[in-house]
């Protein structure tokens, strides 16, 4: 069996979003990109990582606040201007470049997580996505 390198299958194009930004603009981003997740970092520290904010979390957010019945293009409005502080997942679980691939894999699947920061010491080199791991997975 092949060996898999976190390097190989992470993302060097990390896709971030201050922490100052709105529901609105992390939701566009997230559809522009097609991508699961964004991760909201420090206007000061590009390598801190203050949260993730993902479409899960937002499906999850707009299910129990559209389900009411009443103004839901209002309610949608009020969402879009949140900063995205108020909905992203302030645990992050990231992982080294030098880990192996059966912990990323493991952590993706026992956290349920979808974008898992890359580091390389103290400095984010790249994400890897819940696709890059299956896409990764099944090249062997």
């Amino acid at each position: 069996m092949a060996i898999i390198s976190i390097g190989n299958i992470m993302s060097e194009d990390i896709v971030s979003i201050h922490k100052d930004a709105m529901v609105g603009q992390a939701a566009h981003i997230l559809l522009r990109f097609r991508i699961n997740g964004i991760l909201v970092i420090s206007k000061t520290n590009k390598n801190k990582i203050l949260g993730v904010f993902t479409t899960t979390d937002l499906l999850r957010y707009l299910e129990k606040t559209l389900s009411q019945p009443g103004r839901r293009a209002a309610e949608l409005a009020r969402i879009a201007r949140l900063p995205v502080t108020a909905l992203m997942k302030k645990e992050v679980i990231s992982v080294s470049i030098n880990d192996r691939f059966g912990k990323l894999l493991a952590l993706i699947h026992r956290k349920g997580i979808h974008t898992v920061p890359v580091y390389d010491g103290d400095k984010l080199v790249g994400v890897v996505g819940r696709h890059d791991v299956l896409n990764a997975a099944f090249r062997i």
